[in-house]
């Protein structure tokens, strides 16, 4: 039980991490050899990192500070699954943003393994439950 609240407060304090901008930081928590699933990203947690930096650069040129929200997350034993809402502006939620899943397998207290699954949320979107 123990070893699932740590994996769950690691997670978190990863995304609090990312939330305030501090990205590189949030790296700590991942083995030096984590593998990426993301299919557009070449590399490991650095690349995905600089990648995330890149991306939350040009949402900050374009608008507002973005917001990020954790709805869900679940731990299953050496995986966490994390569903999280990124917004394009605080001032403007309208604007859309991303709602993501995110998949980490731990070994001990370290992230080996990382799946992140995107969808981009619009305005326009004709589902009347939204996307949370």
């Amino acid at each position: 039980m123990k070893q699932m609240l740590d994996r769950k407060n690691i997670v978190n304090e990863y995304f609090r991490l990312v939330g305030k901008g501090m990205f590189k930081e949030g790296l700590r928590f991942f083995a030096p050899d984590c593998k990426t699933h993301n299919p557009f990203v070449v590399g490991g947690m650095d690349t995905l990192t600089d990648a995330m930096i890149a991306a939350s650069k040009n949402i900050t040129a374009l608008s507002s500070q973005p917001e990020f929200f954790i709805k869900h997350l679940l731990v299953d034993g050496d995986m966490v699954a994390v569903h999280t809402q990124l917004l394009n502006s605080k001032s403007n939620p309208g604007e859309g943003g991303l709602r993501q899943v995110h998949l980490f397998r731990f070994e001990a207290d370290k992230i080996v393994e990382y799946w992140d699954i995107s969808q981009q949320i619009l305005p326009s979107m004709p589902n009347a439950s939204g996307a949370f």
